[in-house]
């Protein structure tokens, strides 16, 4: 009897341990998400770095007190646009133009996004070339042109808040899109 005993639960162990192996390790799919690819095949000198396409440049925070009159500005903070794969054979030199909203009456000024109540005003946002001085918005006239060598070049930029009037407190943040002209 206990011969049957042992014999019974030795094969319910068994079982129960098979059948646990068995539905553990059946495969379950399941949809994970999507995964967007972004590129461009360019017939130019270089090639933007994909790191520079979609930049963020973090201006920080300025005290109004800094933006009280037409033509006050913060202080710049760097930013660059790096090109890779150059092929000084094709072209010698490049040079950026931007492209944005312009503030009314002030073709190198980006007027700020207007988000509702908590937007900044009398304030803009300024690019400036290598040689500190502020580019045209309109997409045509490229700033100050870098020698290219050989792979990887650097255009140094940078940008600064500049008042239009007396600024108040908000929310300053301003889009621009760019292309390189290479000669």
């Amino acid at each position: 009897m206990n011969k049957l005993i042992i014999s019974s639960i030795a094969l319910s162990l068994f079982s129960a341990t098979t059948i646990a192996a068995t539905t553990a390790t059946t495969p379950v799919a399941v949809n994970g998400g999507a995964v967007h690819f972004k590129g461009e095949i360019v017939n130019a000198a270089c090639a933007v770095d994909a790191g520079s396409s979609d930049q963020t440049i973090r201006l920080g925070q300025v005290r109004s007190s800094k933006l009280t009159a037409d033509g006050n500005v913060s202080s710049p903070v760097g930013f660059a646009i790096q090109l890779d794969d150059c092929d000084t054979t094709v072209a010698g030199t490049a040079s950026v133009a931007f492209t944005g909203s312009e503030v009314s009456g002030k073709n190198n000024v980006l007027a700020v996004q207007a988000t509702g109540a908590g937007a900044a005003t009398n304030v803009g946002v300024q690019i400036l070339d290598s040689h500190s001085q502020p580019l045209q918005l309109d997409g045509t006239n490229f700033g100050s042109t870098i020698s290219l060598t050989n792979g990887t070049n650097t255009i140094p930029l940078q940008a600064r808040y500049i008042a239009t009037g007396a600024a108040t407190a908000g929310t300053a943040n301003a889009d621009a899109t760019f292309k390189i002209q290479y000669q």
